[in-house]
């Protein structure tokens, strides 16, 4: 395990253990676990608290890296929280070189600026779109439907859909 100074916290989630870092160690954190065999990057991806009064969050944004030692099969899961606006946080993809997608998918879905990373544009939604899909505060609802008699009426679905 990697030295318990870049540790804030850790525990066990439905048979999972992860472990929180401060957002400016999570390169170091990961390089670390790297040498100690965790040598896969499952995922890297995003969660957004803003409205998830469940329990004090440390900040909005959570960074979450699911990692796997191919030797042991043991799986980690190493999460860091960012603020910001735009957020910012070190890119990994030196470290883990698929970490370049996953970065880019999240800077795409949730305005995560990674910083260090060789080509941030998005990668799902077209070069011109406004916002961040992934983010609660981003407007839910539909959009006009042309073709549709009730077109003018409602632009989300209604209540008895």
């Amino acid at each position: 395990m990697i030295s318990e100074t870049l540790i804030v916290e850790k525990g066990v989630s439905a048979g999972d253990p992860w472990v929180t870092v401060d957002a400016p160690k999570v390169h170091e954190a990961l390089a670390a676990l790297k040498t100690e065999g965790y040598t896969l990057l499952v995922f890297l991806s995003c969660v957004d608290h803003l409205v998830d009064a469940s329990r004090s969050w440390p900040a909005r944004y959570e960074v979450v890296y699911q990692l796997r030692n191919m030797e042991t099969r043991e799986q980690l899961r190493l999460r860091t929280f960012i603020e910001g606006d735009p957020p910012h946080i070190d890119s990994v993809h030196d470290v883990f070189p698929p970490a370049n997608w996953d970065e880019r998918e999240t800077y795409d879905m949730f305005g995560i600026v990674f910083d260090g990373h060789p080509e941030l544009t998005r990668i799902l939604m077209p070069d011109d779109w406004v916002g961040y899909p992934l983010r609660r505060d981003y407007p839910v609802g539909g959009e006009p439907v042309e073709f549709s008699e009730e077109h003018e009426m409602w632009q989300t679905a209604p209540d008895k859909a």
